[in-house]
């Protein structure tokens, strides 16, 4: 089987593949934006594609049979360009490394290790007991509210019920889950959620039904002192109503790992947003790096691998999104 890994995270997980299936397959490494023609030929002759992008602007695949996304997020797909009979898959296992961050988020909030360690280098005891320092607040009993109770949502509830706090979670679908929350609505009990948790984390796919799905009118019913932690997709979030929101401390403030604005080969230091998030001192913001961990990469190139196997012994694909029902 030709396998063709397009782009810098696809190229990612080349040693595991070759390890896993030897010399006798072709494994060629290509960036489609080269648009050359080791690249164009590369694709002419791909049974498989790992890539993160596909679209009509990519070059001919008539050989394609599996399209393998190395990441979770189809937004960069269109699912009408893919040919007939070929099938795709996306891929999870990041979601220790998220609920990790997500878990660090929280903490940041309330202990404020960072905070007394500078307070107290600087030379003060203002933090101290001995002074008689004003109580910082517990993690246990806190709510984390969780829009989204898919992979992320679960990992993340499991490690908030070990620090006993209260798991609120909206789903879309009814089914059993685990853990179970503590409370388990649907997407149209929004409001409810958003006015009960201390943390409200977003932690659902971007589509249609997502998309600025907490605008001015969501972040309005936030508690004043709730942080919310996005580490889902930039655009579920208004990016002027959040701005807004943190900048008159509407909300106590955020931690943004996804962004409205990425970089790209002509503008390769794009600012994440068009609003100076920077400058706001309640924003915590990382570089869209919340699952990006050393064992990333061999979970999930170990699932496209068997993925590949899979189609080639004719078996049932794992994570098959398009066709649906496969």
């Amino acid at each position: 089987m030709n396998i063709v890994l397009n782009g810098p995270v696809a190229q990612a997980g080349a040693a595991i593949l070759r390890e896993r299936f030897g010399p006798a397959t072709e494994i060629m490494e290509v960036d489609h934006r080269a648009a050359d023609d080791r690249t164009i030929s590369a694709f002419a002759a791909a049974e498989i594609l790992v890539s993160v992008d596909f679209d009509a602007s990519l070059p001919p695949t008539p050989q394609l049979r599996l399209v393998h996304v190395p990441a979770t997020g189809l937004d960069a797909l269109d699912l009408a360009a893919v040919p007939d009979g070929c099938r795709v898959c996306n891929v999870f296992e990041h979601e220790i490394g998220i609920s990790e961050y997500v878990m660090a988020a929280i903490l940041h909030h309330v202990v404020d290790l960072a905070g007394k360690s500078a307070r107290f280098k600087a030379g003060s005891w203002v933090d101290s007991p001995r002074v008689l320092a004003p109580f910082r607040p517990e993690l246990a009993g806190k709510a984390v509210g969780l829009i989204g109770y898919g992979h992320i949502g679960r990992a993340i509830a499991s490690r908030a019920k070990a620090f006993g706090m209260r798991v609120m979670a909206l789903a879309r679908t009814r089914r059993e889950v685990d853990p179970r929350p503590d409370w388990l609505g649907e997407p149209a009990q929004l409001p409810a959620l958003l006015a009960a948790s201390d943390f409200v984390v977003v932690a659902c796919p971007l589509n249609e039904a997502t998309r600025g799905v907490i605008g001015p009118a969501e972040l309005a019913k936030m508690r004043p002192e709730a942080v919310l932690i996005n580490v889902a997709r930039g655009p579920i979030v208004d990016e002027d109503a959040l701005y807004q929101a943190l900048s008159t401390r509407t909300i106590r403030g955020a931690v943004l790992d996804t962004w409205y604005r990425y970089p790209g080969p002509g503008d390769p230091d794009v600012p994440p947003s068009r609003h100076p998030f920077h400058d706001l001192d309640n924003v915590v913001m990382t570089p869209h790096c919340s699952g990006w961990t050393e064992g990333l990469m061999e979970r999930r190139f170990a699932v496209i691998a068997d993925n590949i196997e899979r189609l080639r012994d004719g078996r049932a694909l794992l994570n098959q999104v398009h066709p649906p029902g496969g």
